[in-house]
């Protein structure tokens, strides 16, 4: 991925998938995406303590979108925009997703700015 200018804002979009065992329990999503650092290298970054990403936003953040609620059975695309840091670095961009009781999942990308 190129850098990313400083005070950028960045869109990030979810398109849903159907299942592939369908269920008729329907419960709500949240959904946010959320940077971390900044990091002086992928190195530091990749050492680093993972952030915990069970909340909508997360704690220790430095910058998140808005949380998006939605149903479970929604099949709209979804998009999220977050703005990135003035301080240049190697960040940890996560996206996440709350869903159910308690339960959470999140996956993450490296983003430089510059």
């Amino acid at each position: 991925m190129k850098p990313v200018s400083p005070n950028e804002r960045l869109t990030l979009a979810w398109k849903p998938q159907l299942a592939s065992q369908p269920s008729s329990a329907l419960f709500e999503i949240q959904l946010c995406v959320a940077l971390f650092g900044p990091w002086a290298s992928v190195e530091a970054l990749k050492n680093a303590a993972q952030p915990d990403t069970r909340a909508c936003p997360p704690v220790g953040a430095v910058a998140t979108s808005e949380t998006a609620r939605i149903a479970s059975n929604n099949g709209q695309p979804l998009a999220a925009i977050v703005k990135v840091p003035s301080a240049p670095g190697f960040y940890d961009l996560r996206q996440i997703s709350i869903y159910g009781s308690g339960n959470s999942m999140s996956a993450g990308s490296v983003i430089e700015v510059r």
